[in-house]
């Protein structure tokens, strides 16, 4: 995750420090919790109010060239308001028609019927199509797109879940981005698009300094 601007367009992203365990591995960028008052990793499905991003690397291990790395504090982008950016998540299309793309449930997991509507999908070959539906199944996820190309097994479509979105998709392994394969981060929402460079923009929910957006 990238800090970009607070809500109020200010650009100026400051960091301040927090406690946290000599031992716990955090990587820059990456979303962070408070737990028992320290900085902690969240679940990938988390549902506790997120602190912010980190804003250095805390490996949790000496190392002789950064004091840091196992200290006792962390500096995080703490600002509630704050604006960060990703990657936009993808999956693997295993086929579809000219008004549906699918997908397997083992690559994208929320099963809510309509969870995507409002988002876009972006195909291999770059043509981008609002989703009007999404339905499950046992095994398949179905996309109900505006009529355009047909979805061929194994295309990589890359998914812009609707602004306002804050389930459906979880935090990656490091926290530091969003995935498909693992659905219920819900402390976090989409709150803007970057079709040119591929990403998504992010803002907390629920902020650990006692604040919901």
């Amino acid at each position: 995750m990238k800090p970009i601007q607070n809500a109020g367009g200010h650009v100026g992203c400051t960091a301040r420090p927090y406690p946290i365990a000599y031992n716990t591995a955090i990587v820059e960028g990456a979303v962070v919790k408070l737990a028992s008052g320290l900085v902690a990793k969240p679940d990938a499905a988390n549902t506790a109010a997120i602190l912010g991003i980190a804003a250095e690397n805390h490996p949790g291990t000496a190392d002789a060239l950064n004091a840091r790395a196992n200290g006792t504090d962390i500096l995080v982008y703490d600002n509630p308001e704050l604006i960060f950016e990703c990657k936009a998540p993808t999956f693997e299309a295993s086929g579809g028609s000219a008004t549906t793309v699918t997908t397997t449930t083992s690559d994208v997991a929320i099963t809510t019927s309509n969870a995507f509507v409002g988002a876009y999908l972006v195909s291999p070959k770059g043509s981008k199509r609002r989703c009007t539906g999404y339905s499950n199944s046992t095994t398949t996820n179905t996309f109900t797109v505006e009529t355009g190309e047909t979805a061929a097994d194994g295309d990589v479509y890359t998914l812009y879940p609707q602004i306002g979105c804050a389930a459906g998709f979880a935090l990656s392994t490091d926290r530091d981005g969003i995935i498909l394969s693992t659905s219920g981060s819900t402390k976090i929402k989409v709150v803007g698009h970057d079709f040119e460079r591929g990403m998504i923009m992010l803002m907390a929910v629920e902020h650990a300094l006692g604040v919901e957006n």
